[in-house]
């Protein structure tokens, strides 16, 4: 059997689904970190994609690409890194996004998960290029000392859980050699 057919046996006892179809109804909101629960704040947009739940300030637009911020974290220590980050990113209107339980971190951080989003647990969207180094700088301060998993596809920023990597921020797509749409970046120049 494929391993990962068990991420798949978890929102449904009779049926294959998606893991996070449980909570698209938001039956599950209960089980959400208590700093993700509930409405978002007055200014700030909340919204759910997949696994992932998003909080966006109103009004702001982000650029297509640039530098994102990956935050790790463990079963023991995920309410705490999310409780920190979330209150710094609302404080200073940075937009994120996390994977809002614990059963949706635990798959995500499981033997057999999806390479490509291992580790991943909350995502940083800084302002500009202008402003990463800051808000990466700020955030490896706010962590210090805590403890998560290395994420495959980015550089660690120190010895804790912040991770980065340059990417779109926006579906972009090209053609592949074999005719398929794959991610793409634009060229700066």
């Amino acid at each position: 059997m494929n391993p990962e057919y068990a991420a798949y046996c978890q929102a449904d006892r009779h049926f294959y689904d998606a893991p996070h179809r449980s909570l698209q109804d938001g039956a599950e909101e209960g089980s959400f970190y208590a700093p993700v629960r509930g409405a978002a704040p007055q200014g700030w947009t909340r919204s759910r994609r997949g696994d992932w739940l998003s909080f966006s300030p109103d009004g702001l637009l982000l650029p297509a690409q640039g530098w994102k911020i990956h935050i790790s974290a463990a079963a023991d220590n995920a309410a705490s890194v999310l409780e920190r980050v979330a209150g710094h990113c609302l404080a200073h209107r940075l937009p994120f996004k996390c994977v809002p339980s614990p059963g949706l971190l635990n798959l995500r951080n499981a033997k057999y998960a999806d390479r490509a989003g291992s580790g991943k647990f909350i995502t940083v969207y800084p302002h500009s290029e202008d402003t990463f180094p800051e808000v990466c700088a700020a955030l490896m301060k706010l962590l210090e000392g805590e403890h998560g998993p290395y994420i495959l596809s980015d550089l660690r920023c120190g010895n804790g859980p912040v991770h980065t990597r340059y990417g779109a921020f926006a579906a972009r797509f090209c053609t592949g050699p074999d005719g398929r749409p794959v991610p793409a970046v634009a060229d700066p120049q």
